[in-house]
């Protein structure tokens, strides 16, 4: 059996050989400028993780696989296309995905040359007045309404006292406008 000083003699002291001063100032140069710890971790160039390096990758993995199983469940719970069309998150178009935005694109200036076209034709203020689409009137729009229900109000107020009034058949009779 071998002692503990018979196996320090058998070591032999590593050899250090002279680095050139040129080869060490190149790498004193690069560590001082070797990127931290966390800005490796945040360029995802090393992991952060509180798993033990020989543990990372099956971490990795076992992450990756929830992700497919997820995404899986999501896929398999996914509305029909019909569902989205209805929503409006999908169009309903025979145009390729590519084109789509262009077709819309399309359809809005289409829409917008419509639409010019019949403001150019519209028929002026004093028209529409004359017509009685509009009314010719003084009165902010929101109170318009309110405007009218007071005419109309008054007018079946007035026609109420008038018929009050209103003379009898015998008085008309009497007075010769009404003949028997």
């Amino acid at each position: 059996m071998t002692t503990s000083a018979d196996n320090s003699s058998n070591v032999q002291p590593a050899k250090i050989t002279a680095i050139p001063s040129e080869t060490l100032e190149i790498l004193e140069h690069k560590l001082e400028r070797r990127p931290t710890r966390e800005e490796l971790q945040s360029h995802n160039v090393l992991k952060t993780s509180n798993v033990a390096p020989a543990l990372q990758a099956k971490a990795e993995e076992l992450k990756h696989r929830k992700l497919e199983d997820t995404l899986e469940k999501k896929l398999e719970n996914r509305p029909p296309k019909s569902e989205l069309v209805e929503h409006n998150i999908l169009k309903m178009t025979n145009v390729a995905p590519a084109l789509q935005a262009k077709e819309e694109e399309l359809k809005r200036n289409k829409l917008e040359d419509t639409l010019e076209k019949k403001l150019e034709h519209r028929p002026p203020k004093s028209e529409l007045v004359e017509h009685n689409i509009l009314k010719n009137t003084n009165v902010a729009p929101a109170l318009q309404a309110k405007e009218e229900e007071l005419k109309r109000s008054k007018l079946e107020d007035s026609l109420e006292k008038k018929l009050e009034h209103r003379p009898t058949r015998d008085q008309l009779e009497e007075k010769h406008i009404i003949v028997q």
